[in-house]
């Protein structure tokens, strides 16, 4: 209940303009996302459309029942004749009506006229029951040809969930990255511009030449140009961030992302995340269920091959007059029964493509499988080798850190030129951002770790708790 209170707070925040930011954590983003992917939103379309269509194919299991009112009104013989039979009116006279029976006037002393061929109105309210008791196991197949596909869909939709999550996380871990990028471009520029009051205090003092304060000043404007471009960086990142989680129509400069941009620590064994891939993943899962169904729509084509018995019944009234007469009360049932014995072998060999249809998707899922560890084993395997970037990187940072001081030190004592100087602080400031770049690509190589094993889901489970 919190949750929901709290996402609702954060939605109205989103489509509210503000003088301030509003912070967004992860999980306010994911959460957020999740109410509002248009990707997502059209699964779940999918998936109760899927669902209809289950309840649908159940339907078929129990008896149909018809109603049916019909008016006609006809001068034809033969269904003119019927209806007055079906009305009750049909006797000897009235049949010459309809017939022509003068050939019979010598033995009955010309009684019978010529056919006058009346128009008869016929008004007839029907109800029939129709039910399936023999099919060959075509309704029972279908039944779970559907549910599978219902299944089915319900794991692409998690899947859409677990693609959501990733679209947003990394969009969020790229906002992050560029809003750092300002954190250690405005450092630049405080660093530039204690080399420039550096470079002042010598020349005032003759240790330094101009040149050296004109260099230290055009670096500094160097960096305050940076700033701006960074600043740029992060709305376009924030940009992304925001169509990821389905709000296109808020301005990036009404949120600033919050958190830190820490690689996590992968500590189980690749073939952990494996085997929790192929009984997890939820598109695999999927697969499985379309297998299932290409199963059961090879019984559902045998089934053409044997025989099919019904009940029928049927209850109806005719009337001249009106609907819902009463001039004729009939009732029928029976039992049937279909055997389609020879059909130019078109059930049979429908029958044999679907079993050949059912390998060949038993042969796609193993293939599928292979392809998933596959991919698992190789973002584990870049997790590991952007883990030691990552520690080379933070070892790079403390030793140019060092020789930052030094030539600093160096430049004071008239050691070093300003040009070495500006050079080592270039350096330095490119290794910083080395670092935090290795920081985004290791954290982004956790993300497609868990994306391929088929574990963001339950991480935001756990992340929400």
């Amino acid at each position: 209940m919190k949750k929901n209170k709290s996402l609702s707070l954060l939605i109205v925040s989103f489509l509210t303009a503000s003088s301030f930011a509003k912070e967004v954590s992860l999980e306010e983003a994911i959460q957020t996302g999740l109410q509002n992917n248009y990707e997502v939103k059209a699964s779940e379309k999918m998936l109760k459309s899927k669902e209809y269509a289950y309840q649908s194919a159940k339907g078929y299991m129990y008896p149909s029942l018809n109603f049916s009112e019909m008016f006609m009104r006809t001068n034809e013989p033969g269904y003119a004749m019927w209806n007055t039979m079906s009305q009750k009116k049909l006797d000897f006279m009235t049949s010459s009506k309809f017939v022509d029976m003068t050939a019979l006037n010598p033995m009955f002393g010309n009684m019978f006229a010529k056919p006058s061929y009346p128009e008869v109105n016929s008004w007839r309210t029907k109800i029939e029951l129709q039910l399936p008791i023999y099919t060959g196991g075509k309704i029972s197949s279908g039944i779970e040809m559907a549910k599978r596909d219902y299944e089915s869909s319900k794991h692409e939709y998690t899947r859409s969930k677990e693609k959501a999550i990733y679209d947003i996380s990394k969009a969020y871990y790229g906002a992050l990255l560029a809003k750092e990028a300002i954190k250690l471009a405005n450092q630049a520029y405080k660093d530039a511009e204690k080399h420039y009051q550096t470079a002042q205090s010598m020349v005032k003092n003759g240790l330094a030449i101009p040149a050296d304060e004109l260099r230290a000043k055009v670096y500094m404007s160097e960096m305050s140009a940076k700033i701006k471009e960074a600043e740029n960086n992060y709305l376009v990142a924030k940009r992304g961030l925001l169509l990821a989680m389905g709000l296109d129509k808020v301005d990036p400069t009404e949120i600033d992302v919050v958190g830190n941009l820490v690689c996590e620590n992968v500590e189980k064994p690749v073939g952990e995340y494996q085997d929790y891939a192929l009984s997890h993943r939820s598109d695999l899962l999927a697969v499985r269920e379309k297998i299932k169904m290409a199963q059961k729509y090879v019984d559902f084509n045998k089934s053409d091959l044997l025989p099919t018995v019904g009940a029928f019944a049927s209850y109806e009234l005719n009337d001249g007059k009106w609907m819902l007469g009463n001039e004729g009360k009939w009732w029928m049932a029976g039992v049937a029964l279909n055997w389609k014995v020879f059909d130019g072998f078109q059930s049979f060999n429908k029958y044999k493509s679907a079993k050949e249809m059912y390998d060949h998707y038993k042969q796609q899922e193993k293939g599928f499988e292979e392809f998933i560890k596959f991919n698992v084993y190789k973002a584990y395997k870049d997790y590991l080798t952007s883990k030691d970037k990552l520690k080379t990187e933070m070892d790079n940072v403390r030793y140019a850190e060092e020789i930052l001081k030094v030539t600093e030190t160096r430049y004071k004592n008239q050691l070093a030129s300003m040009i070495d100087l500006l050079d080592t602080q270039t350096m330095y400031d490119k290794i910083k951002f080395d670092k935090a770049q290795a920081e985004y690509n290791c954290q982004l190589l956790v993300l497609e770790l868990k994306y391929q094993s088929g574990l963001l889901i339950q991480e935001n489970q756990k992340r929400g708790e």
